[in-house]
């Protein structure tokens, strides 16, 4: 588009998408399957380790739901440092960055200590399990009835009034 003799762009590109534009989810979710094919690719060449299901080809590396991304590894330097990589890059590439400092590293069967090395690398904090995550403890052992009762409370609460 030529005006006043001179050359301009056709579009000029502002700050984005706005909050609350009906199009926002839909890029999410395509800017994420980018990160999910990332992650598939990285465990498929041997640079990030999911976990091996015994007696079966499934690994598993990394679950997304809503905004909330959970990966999932073997517990090593090498691992922590790709995933640091692979975020970084998956950053640089979609301009999503992850909040670290909202961020959780867990450790099962670790001590305190140890959780609180591998979380330093990724500048999270670390926790431990159970913790609750929507509403709902997880890493409970569900076949007690104590851990049942937070959950039966608050569908009576919301249902029983």
């Amino acid at each position: 588009m030529i005006i006043n003799g001179s050359p301009t762009d056709e579009f000029s590109m502002e700050n984005g998408v706005r909050q609350g534009d009906p199009v926002s989810p839909f890029l999410f979710i395509i800017v994420m399957e980018g990160l999910n094919m990332a992650m598939k690719t990285t465990v498929d060449k041997g640079v990030f380790y999911g976990i091996k299901f015994p007696n079966s080809n499934i690994c598993l590396s990394h679950l997304f739901y809503a905004i909330d991304a959970l990966f999932i590894e073997e517990w090593s330097r090498r691992n922590i440092a790709n995933l640091t990589r692979i975020l970084r890059c998956f950053y640089v590439a979609s301009g999503l960055k992850v909040n670290f400092s909202k961020s959780k590293v867990f450790g099962v069967g670790a001590s305190t200590s140890e959780v609180s090395n591998w979380a330093s690398p990724l500048c999270c904090g670390p926790s431990s399990l159970p913790f609750t995550y929507l509403g709902i403890l997880v890493g409970e052992n569900m076949n007690l009835k104590n851990a049942w009762r937070p959950i039966i409370e608050k569908f009576h609460s919301k249902f029983f009034v």
